[in-house]
């Protein structure tokens, strides 16, 4: 029987949606009739379950984009943390050499003598010479000369020829004999024309297509650090390993520094 009456439900359901309205009326009563003896849940006019509520079609997630990659930028930004490193050693050194060189009039003899390389006297970036003296009884005498025959901490004196002590573009260190402006031949003025060539040759900051990549990179690995943070450091990045290096001149830090 209930074979039967499954086989007639099936017949009448398919045959439904074909019947004129008047005659589908009387094909849901018997619909209903059939599915309610066979312990079915009654339908509505569109043969839809009454009562079931009809679960919305999930839409498949789209899957997660592809992880970027970052194998350029990274190996850029791991040069940049060493160059940067060994560049921060040279411009410490700078500065302090800058400032125990500083003042208007005589120049404190001490740094001169011993602020060079290992300890030695700062040699001119250009002849690889030291500075020397002028006036009293070590005229015309390099510092270090001097300093060793009379090595007194508040010692001043005079320069021969002139004493340029330069912070260059990078940071570093450069001294050089001369007056800038005057004789050619002066070896700041020698070092001037030098670096002019050297930055026109160069021309245009190269690379500059690694930019973007570099953002993203910074984004992903440092998603904490502000915005403006982000592009000053890209800059940075971008400046120190692209941009026209002047590199680091003779006189040197200690090397435990």
């Amino acid at each position: 029987m209930s074979k039967e009456l499954r086989r007639k439900l099936a017949e009448l359901e398919n045959e439904y949606a074909g019947q004129p309205l008047v005659a589908q009326r009387e094909d849901l009563l018997e619909i209903n009739r059939i599915r309610a003896r066979l312990g079915m849940v009654a339908v509505d006019a569109k043969l839809k379950p009454v009562g079931v509520v009809e679960k919305p079609v999930e839409k498949p997630k789209p899957p997660p984009p592809p992880p970027k990659d970052h194998t350029e930028a990274r190996a850029v930004y791991q040069a940049y943390l060493v160059k940067h490193a060994e560049l921060e050693r040279h411009r410490k050194y700078a500065d302090r050499v800058a400032k125990a060189t500083d003042g208007r009039g005589m120049t404190p003899v001490k740094p001169l003598a011993t602020m060079g390389t290992d300890g030695g006297p700062l040699l001119c970036d250009v002849c690889h010479k030291p500075i020397l003296l002028e006036g009293g009884r070590f005229h015309n005498k390099p510092a270090d000369v001097a300093w060793r025959a009379n090595p007194q901490d508040k010692w001043t004196s005079w320069i021969s020829g002139g004493l340029v002590v330069e912070i260059q573009t990078n940071g570093t260190l450069r001294i050089y004999h001369g007056y800038p402006g005057q004789s050619a031949n002066h070896c700041c003025n020698v070092a001037s024309r030098q670096d002019t060539k050297a930055r026109d040759e160069f021309g245009a900051r190269k690379n500059e297509h690694l930019f973007n990549p570099l953002l993203a990179f910074l984004t992903d690995e440092f998603p904490e650090m502000a915005e403006k943070a982000r592009f000053d450091l890209v800059n940075e990045i971008m400046g120190t390993m692209f941009a026209y290096d002047p590199g680091i001149g003779i006189n040197r830090p200690p090397a435990e520094e």
